[in-house]
């Protein structure tokens, strides 16, 4: 089965920002969420060099293996590398998981400026290009955000699951019935509403898309990553004695994904629940669960020209499968896990995200990317006037030309345009071509 992951799920919408990269004279970095698919895009780059370089020397480092694990610091990290170094050939450096040996950015820096490699990392904290590597590497890098599966992955996996599984069958020797047999088990998969369904459920980890999982059963595999990046990426790291102040938290925040806060609200609403906290120790915990990449924190923006002076801002989950392992699923928050559906969607294509605000008023979603921007309402149902005027009547407020849509799940609003804001349904939103 592992030489059968890095094909079944083509993760193209970051390859295909990698690719133009490759070769070239500066550091490529993979950020992301543990287990969220870094490793095999950097396998996939991998393979990619090697057909195209058969005699490419790839120096490939996994740091979730054991194997690894003796290789604690920087000057063996060094020592490692520089002995697997080949002359006359093109020397590719990968290393996974990098942030665990302590002093990297030393070495990285040394080996980009030795000139010896083309160089690819990925880690599990945020803070990778901090202010101390930045320094080192300054303007000598590009860094790429991976996110978990979204949709449309989830559509190409299952579409190469059919191929595989139509490539163990020699068609031509199969009988007129056994061929009507196969095309029936084909067709009675999992359709589009099937695969988003699961999708609000179980979330976007790969490692559960590889199986068919119940919900329970996924949930108990989300709970393990869940474990390992607090223990790994926040107790170990941080040196926490007691994790039960975070673990409430994090069902706080899970609770009130895409709901407008600021950290003192997260403050008053924890010490509501269980009782007083310290105000720096949930300002601390909110920075941890940022960096290792549990949540992602979304700040307000004033769209009017002025400043706002007391601008709030959103949490969002980095995988919706967190939260429903965590609490378990619930219908009445459909409206949440859309709008983190989204957001993620957006994010993983690459766009800056900020909320809106028109005079007191909420846009969902400003999504910038170069020199474009879109406009997002997130609407799970259009069912009233009230509703319709809000989600449309807010975009209306933005005298310009960029594009504005209204996302819902409404079975009347699929598809069209209300006073040239288009509104669109989910499922499309998330497969269509911005």
């Amino acid at each position: 089965m592992n030489g059968l992951k890095t094909k079944i799920i083509p993760r193209e919408r970051y390859i295909g920002k990698i690719r133009p990269h490759i070769g070239k004279p500066y550091i490529k970095i993979l950020k992301g969420v543990r287990r969220g698919g870094k490793s095999t895009i950097l396998k996939m780059i991998a393979e990619e060099i090697s057909a195209k370089d058969p005699d490419a020397n790839i120096v490939f480092i996994d740091f979730e293996l054991y194997s690894n694990a003796e290789i604690a610091d920087a000057d063996k990290l060094y020592r490692r590398v520089s002995g697997s170094v080949k002359e006359d050939v093109t020397n590719v450096l990968m290393i996974d998981e990098v942030q665990e040996v302590k002093g990297w950015e030393k070495v990285i820096a040394s080996f980009y400026n030795e000139g010896v490699f083309d160089i690819y990392i990925t880690g599990s904290n945020s803070r990778l290009l901090s202010s101390e590597f930045s320094t080192y590497i300054s303007g000598r890098y590009v860094s790429f955000d991976i996110q978990t599966l979204s949709f449309s992955e989830c559509l190409d996996f299952k579409k190469t699951i059919e191929e595989v599984f139509l490539g163990l069958f020699n068609i031509e020797s199969l009988s007129f019935s056994e061929r009507l047999d196969l095309r029936k088990i084909i067709e009675n998969g999992a359709s589009e509403e099937d695969i988003f369904g699961i999708m609000q459920h179980q979330g976007g980890f790969p490692v559960i898309w590889v199986s068919d999982y119940s919900d329970s059963d996924a949930y108990a595999v989300i709970r393990d990553i869940y474990s390992s990046i607090v223990l790994r990426d926040i107790v170990q790291k941080h040196g926490l004695r007691n994790d039960v102040a975070l673990k409430r938290m994090v069902a706080f925040l899970c609770d009130n994904i895409a709901n407008p806060t600021s950290l003192n609200n997260i403050y008053e609403g924890l010490s509501r629940e269980y009782g007083r906290m310290r105000k720096e120790t949930v300002y601390k915990f909110c920075e941890y669960l940022e960096e290792a990449f549990i949540f992602y924190r979304v700040e307000e923006e004033g769209l009017k020209g002025k400043a706002l002076l007391s601008p709030k801002y959103k949490f969002y989950l980095s995988d919706l499968g967190i939260k429903n392992a965590l609490l378990g699923y619930r219908s009445d928050d459909i409206s949440k896990h859309l709008e983190n559906i989204v957001f993620l969607e957006m994010k993983s294509r690459g766009y800056d995200i900020t909320i809106g605000n028109v005079n007191g008023n909420e846009v969902d979603f400003v999504c910038k990317r170069d020199n474009s921007r879109i406009y997002i309402q997130v609407a799970y149902r259009l069912s009233s006037e009230r509703t319709i005027e809000r989600e449309f009547g807010n975009l209306k407020m933005i005298q310009d030309g960029y594009p504005k849509y209204v996302v819902t799940m409404d079975p009347d609003w699929t598809a069209g345009d209300l006073d040239g804001i288009k509104f669109i349904h989910v499922k499309e939103f998330l497969k269509m071509k911005l």
